[in-house]
């Protein structure tokens, strides 16, 4: 507050008159004016206005309110809340779109592996039969070998080995033949079910090429509201939000899903329909600081 001398006016009753008509008259040329705070805003215009003491005049110099000065914080941040419920559910799609897609991919994934690990498995029941083969016909020349030398002997304690020892290896061959038969089976089934899963992987990757054209075109159109959200929520963002309510706002908008705000009605908290104790109701009445709900911590608005 700036005090500026005014020369002293006439002591008769036709020059006060005088004086205060100018002043008057000076005043309203001027507009509307703020009552004297005790800071001003800097950059706000200086408004002249007389008062009279006694024995003297002088001039107290009061802020001209400007429009950020009277701005409401609340009203600024209700204004970005329209924007911001649409701009959070287009993040969400734009987060959304790529993690479906990315979840198919890795469930084809899975089906190469299974199908990779069934023919693995079937090339290991061919490598076993192989060496059953390899086994069973070493045996059977022993076999062979072995009642040659039974049928050339005359000692019957070697002949009653021999017949021992081809008796045990023909149970050996008999239990490796029927391993073998059940192993190309196996083979069998594990080449089906490779086949059925090949047919079934080709379809699944030509639907998910279709897919993914479709997800590219999605996010291009999620991209361009997305920026045109993100260019109209910079045209409306208020500088005259402080720093830490526009933080509190913007933490509130992630853990609440885009529902930073709440309207207030009646007392109660329209979204978690809890009672609001009234000297918040009054503070947010004033229209001078941001209340939160004291349950859901949401930022309080009237309707």
């Amino acid at each position: 507050m700036r005090l500026a001398r005014v020369p002293r006016a006439s002591r008769s009753p036709v020059g006060r008159r005088a004086t205060f008509a100018g002043l008057a008259s000076f005043l309203r040329s001027l507009g509307p004016v703020a009552r004297a705070e005790p800071s001003v805003a800097p950059g706000a215009a200086d408004v002249p206005r007389a008062c009279a003491g006694r024995g003297h005049r002088y001039t107290v110099w009061l802020a001209r309110a400007g429009p950020n000065l009277m701005e409401n914080p609340v009203q600024a941040l209700r204004a970005l809340q329209e924007i911001d419920r649409d701009l959070h559910r287009v993040r969400e799609e734009l987060k959304r779109l790529p993690a479906d897609r990315a979840r198919r991919a890795a469930e084809l994934e899975a089906r190469r592996v299974r199908i990779t690990q069934v023919r693995q498995r079937a090339m290991e029941h061919q490598v076993r039969i192989r060496e059953i083969e390899d086994v069973t016909h070493i045996q059977r020349e022993r076999v062979r070998k072995l009642e040659k030398e039974s049928t050339s002997s005359r000692d019957r304690a070697v002949v009653e080995a021999c017949r021992y020892e081809i008796k045990s290896l023909r149970r050996q061959i008999d239990e490796a033949e029927h391993e073998g038969l059940g192993l190309v089976d196996q083979v069998e089934g594990c080449e089906n079910l490779a086949s059925q899963l090949s047919e079934e992987l080709a379809a699944e990757e030509a639907a998910f090429e279709e897919y993914c054209r479709g997800v590219e075109s999605e996010l291009a159109e999620a991209q361009g509201r997305h920026d045109d959200l993100a260019a109209r929520r910079a045209a409306r963002l208020s500088a005259t939000l402080a720093p830490d309510t526009l933080a509190l706002y913007d933490r509130l908008l992630d853990a609440r899903g885009g529902e930073a705000m709440a309207t207030l009605s009646g007392g109660i908290c329209q979204v978690c329909f809890m009672e609001v104790p009234p000297n918040l109701l009054v503070r947010l009445t004033r229209g001078r600081e941001v209340i939160q709900c004291p349950s859901c911590d949401r930022i309080l608005h009237l309707p």
